[in-house]
């Protein structure tokens, strides 16, 4: 596959992923690694460093099932977790970038005050 297939891949990845992720608080680490993978392809084909748009591994945690107050026992879900509006963000910046970057805008960005 060529670069470009590869770069269009990983944007209809992350388009994807923006519109079908969960409404829940919390995203399962299957969405994140999607994300970052789409990323990765990116980065591969296109020499880019996207490391800031990625979610790291300090933003997935253990998510809570239950607990008990009085015993202070807690029961946790399988799997690591992220929440929703951490990696919509992620997502957001990293479209937006790519939108600015093929309108040129990479070179001049406003910023206007109010």
């Amino acid at each position: 596959m060529s670069n470009g297939d590869q770069i269009l891949r990983a944007h209809a990845t992350i388009s994807s992923l923006r519109t079908n992720l969960p409404t829940d608080y919390e995203v399962e680490e299957m969405w994140v690694k999607e994300f970052n993978g789409a990323l990765r392809k990116i980065e591969a084909a296109t020499s880019m460093d996207l490391g800031e748009f990625k979610v790291t591994e300090d933003l997935l945690y253990r998510s809570v099932a239950s607990g008990n107050y009085l015993t202070g026992k807690v029961n946790y879900r399988d799997g690591l977790w992220c929440r929703r509006e951490t990696l919509l963000h992620k997502i957001d910046s990293v479209l937006r970038y790519f939108t600015g970057l093929q309108s040129g805008q990479d070179r001049q960005i406003d910023f206007k005050r109010s």
